[in-house]
């Protein structure tokens, strides 16, 4: 990377770039024609090849115009992209700016062996300020290299361009309440939290400029130590998969399936299909739920897999690595300073066995802000994983739960509903129906499980709140990060003394609630929330 002021080009192989978007675009018809039978020996072989023309010819050229016109330029302070045919357009990063560089293979590049490379800065918009979207895989792991480097650099010779986001990563001082944050807290008895920067794992060759910790600057291009954190094979991967519940595919396969069948499925087929159906009993009908429900837990399964195929964390200097993917290769690389959150869901079918999926949520500029760390973990061993990425935050077994006083609120609804189910049931469907009423039992045993999963916790500067829908979900967030606590109650079950604490941070604006606590577990986070960080000491509530 000596070479600056050097005007580089992409990959070539980002001139196939078009055709592969326009082959995509095209696969759903190509899908249709095949199904409907059509018979390709009667089309003469000029149709053939005008189609493969039309379709690759401006393609080819459009590509070799694009890469023609999209350069990119390393300069002393920033990086210059270049792009567009008609409408010329120059990105300039500077280094100081850069807030995250990420070398990812999607599908596309997986396929043609290259890289992307996305630089994000603070404020930016969703995706990236600046994409590299051909490099050879080596180059683009250079360049990033080349430009975390810089960037340090950068900060060293102008503290003043430090961004919010970059002093709430080194900042340890608690600057305000209701979502004035500067950083991760350390809690009484030491003076960060997080110990020193060999116990953190954390690039030691710091200085301090202006109360502030930033890296010094290096003169050579030193490569990056990674170290392994963890690996999962596909197996173990797979087994978390069939342990995860995925609702919301069942209803767009079942909805899916339905909408479609008409142009996927041959006329004749479908005709018979649907004058078969009618005659059917309603049990039959009954019978394609679970039907329905397994073929779309096997299809969860195994887009499960190939999603985090390869699942590997590791610690690359001071900053965290998660590499997945099987068709498209995601690499997302973060500082566990910028982490906001940690959620640990139990599903139905981990829960009675021990087993967790663990996700953190990480301030950052790009779309996706919520990133697994563990999709199958027995529940033991959270702390242990937390210790080793994100030591700030510790999982507790002690919370404050809802009063008895409350159970008849997690009940009154469900049994309403599975009520009402049940009678609609038997109207419908006669003697079949009544076996609806088998809901009656399995809504009150859920809102049970509700009413005893249900919590907070506070525990100096980490506040934790578990609630149930389906799955148990418990997430740990620290003050620093927290933007409100609000206290919801309707006006009768403020006379029972009832509250619903919801916590909101910047990466969940919607935030994570505990349902129908007793107030004086709402007013103690209140409290918490209003303490100052130099005064707050360690309690459970």
């Amino acid at each position: 990377m000596n070479e600056l002021n050097e005007t580089r080009r992409l990959h070539k192989s980002y001139i196939l770039f078009p055709l592969f978007s326009v082959l995509k675009s095209l696969l759903p018809f190509f899908i249709l024609v095949v199904l409907k039978g059509l018979n390709w020996s009667a089309i003469p072989w000029y149709l053939y090849a005008g189609g493969i023309a039309v379709v690759l010819l401006p393609s080819l050229l459009y590509g070799w115009l694009k890469w023609r016109k999209f350069s990119y330029t390393l300069q002393e302070d920033r990086i210059v992209l270049r792009r567009g045919m008609f409408v010329r357009e120059e990105i300039s990063i500077y280094f100081s700016r850069i807030h995250a560089v990420q070398t990812q293979q999607p599908l596309i590049q997986r396929i043609l062996r290259i890289a992307q490379l996305k630089i994000e800065t603070p404020g930016g918009s969703k995706e990236a300020d600046g994409v590299l979207p051909a490099l050879r895989v080596d180059e683009a792991k250079r360049v990033e290299r080349w430009l975390y480097q810089k960037r340090s650099e950068a900060v060293v010779k102008d503290p003043a361009a430090i961004t919010p986001e970059q002093q709430m990563e080194t900042s340890s001082e608690e600057t305000g309440i209701h979502g004035e944050y500067a950083g991760i807290e350390g809690e009484p008895g030491t003076e960060s939290g997080l110990g020193s920067a060999h116990e953190r794992g954390v690039d030691s060759r710091l200085s301090r400029v202006d109360g502030l910790e930033v890296p010094e600057p290096v003169e050579t291009e030193v490569p990056v130590q990674q170290e392994p954190l963890l690996r999962l094979s596909a197996g173990r991967l797979f087994v978390g998969a069939l342990t995860t519940m995925n609702l919301p595919l069942l209803l767009v396969f079942a909805t899916g399936t339905y909408s479609f069948a008409d142009d996927l499925l041959p006329d004749h087929f479908y005709r018979r299909l649907v004058e078969e159906a009618g005659s059917l009993p309603a049990i039959w009908w009954l019978g394609l739920i679970p039907l329905m429900f397994l073929l779309a837990w096997i299809l969860s399964a195994v887009l499960f897999t190939i999603k985090y195929a390869g699942f590997t964390v590791e610690r690359e200097g001071g900053n965290i690595s998660i590499v997945s993917g099987l068709l498209e290769r995601k690499k997302h690389v973060f500082s566990p300073t910028k982490v906001q959150a940690v959620a640990i869901r139990e599903g139905l079918l981990r829960q009675p066995f021990g087993y967790a999926e663990v996700e953190i949520y990480v301030l950052t500029s790009e779309k996706e802000k919520k990133m697994m760390l563990h999709p199958l973990l027995p529940m033991r061993e959270v702390n242990e994983l937390l210790a080793s990425i994100v030591p700030q935050y510790e999982l507790q077994a002690d919370i404050a739960k809802p009063p008895p006083r409350a159970l008849w609120l997690f009940l009154r609804w469900k049994l309403l509903i599975a009520m009402l189910v049940g009678i609609a049931g038997t109207i419908y469907f006669g003697m079949v129906g009544i076996g609806l009423f088998v809901l009656l039992p399995v809504f009150g045993l859920w809102g049970y499980a509700r009413y005893k999963d249900e919590g907070l916790n506070i525990y100096g500067k980490q506040l934790l709140i578990r609630h149930r829908q389906i799955s148990r979900l418990t997430v740990l967030m620290r003050r620093p990060h927290v933007v409100t606590v609000n206290a919801i109650a309707t006006s009768r079950q403020r006379a029972r003394s009832l509250l619903t604490v919801e916590a909101t941070l910047m990466v969940n604006r919607g935030g994570w609630k505990a349902t129908f606590l007793d107030q004086a577990h709402a007013v103690a986070v209140q409290n918490w929330m209003h303490q100052a960080a130099r005064h707050a000491v360690p309690s459970k509530i």
